[in-house]
């Protein structure tokens, strides 16, 4: 017999519903989830369903797997969507605790594949990397406005810092990838692949482990790279990318502009789309696919990558 519990995640509590039942609340600590696990044998739980909340889920997650109880993550948008199918639209965190486990129920997934600790201590590195980045992009947009001379020293100050700690970073991280064999690797290989930098090879390292593993229907749906139909009708829609992974998403966009300069088959491939009509960004999108399923294709043999002859015309 399946019985799902739905726990609701938060800075300092786990809010837990068995069966869509009553609630409980436990600390979010490690000897609240003690407690929480004890409670799930009593209630004889055979699967967790809880949301990603920033990092909060992490312990939980890692403590409940490793009392062999399969843990599922559900993407928030699905789960508010289908409370509000449900007709709740009210959002408390006893509700929501109910809500998830009747997901659970109604929605089985398999359970994701939990990150080993090496790889996820390489994703913190780089998502650390990219919000000094993204504060390092303000602040450079705040120089060009007519600051104070105070204020402006200080703005340079913090660039310079700034400069500092992603260089202390990228250190780091690289170090990372040379103390970890077999994710050293993995970098290497991706760096063949034209247009594809350390940056992007760290990153796809971290971000998706599913390289090499998934087919490349799956493997672009989950990155987000599969354009959604709007057709009702005899009306046919603009179709477009959304959802999925968008780290890797951005990290591929800025490889296939790399790409579409370095490459001759990628570039010839874009011209051959711009030429037919097709938008730039819809270009760009069919490039970023065709690199996915490189790296895929690279990642499954383990072996560098090979140009391809350029297609006769």
């Amino acid at each position: 017999m399946v019985v799902i519990a739905g726990i609701d995640v938060s800075k300092n509590s786990l809010e837990v519903s068995v069966a869509e039942g009553r609630t409980r609340a436990f600390r979010n600590t490690a000897p609240g989830i003690g407690k929480l696990r004890a409670f799930l044998g009593e209630q004889s739980a055979t699967r967790v369903v809880c949301e990603p909340t920033g990092g909060y889920e992490r312990r939980l997650v890692r403590l409940l797997r490793e009392a062999d109880l399969p843990v599922q993550l559900a993407h928030p948008n699905r789960v508010r969507a289908f409370a509000r199918v449900c007709g709740y639209e009210a959002k408390t965190d006893l509700l929501d605790a109910q809500i998830l486990a009747r997901y659970g129920r109604m929605f089985p997934e398999p359970e994701a594949r939990p990150a080993e600790p090496e790889r996820q201590g390489l994703q913190d590195l780089l998502r650390r990397r990219q919000q000094l980045v993204a504060q390092r992009v303000q602040e450079r947009n705040r120089m060009r406005q007519e600051l104070e001379a105070s204020v402006l020293q200080s703005t340079q100050r913090h660039i310079a810092w700034l400069d500092q700690e992603i260089a202390q970073l990228d250190q780091e991280y690289q170090d990372r990838l040379r103390q970890h064999a077999t994710l050293g690797q993995q970098a290497a290989l991706f760096r063949t692949v034209p247009g594809v930098g350390p940056i992007t090879a760290a990153t796809l390292v971290a971000e998706l482990p599913e390289l090499g593993h998934w087919d490349n229907k799956a493997l672009i749906a989950l990155v987000g790279l599969a354009p959604w139909a709007r057709d009702s009708g005899q009306r046919q829609g603009h179709r477009s990318i959304r959802g999925g992974r968008g780290v890797v998403r951005r990290i591929l966009y800025l490889a296939a502009l790399s790409a579409i300069r370095t490459d001759a088959t990628l570039s010839d491939f874009y011209q051959r789309l711009r030429q037919r009509g097709k938008a730039g960004k819809v270009a760009l999108v069919a490039v970023m696919r065709k690199l996915l399923l490189r790296l895929n294709a690279v990642a499954r043999r383990g072996t560098p990558w090979r140009p391809e002859p350029l297609p006769t015309t």
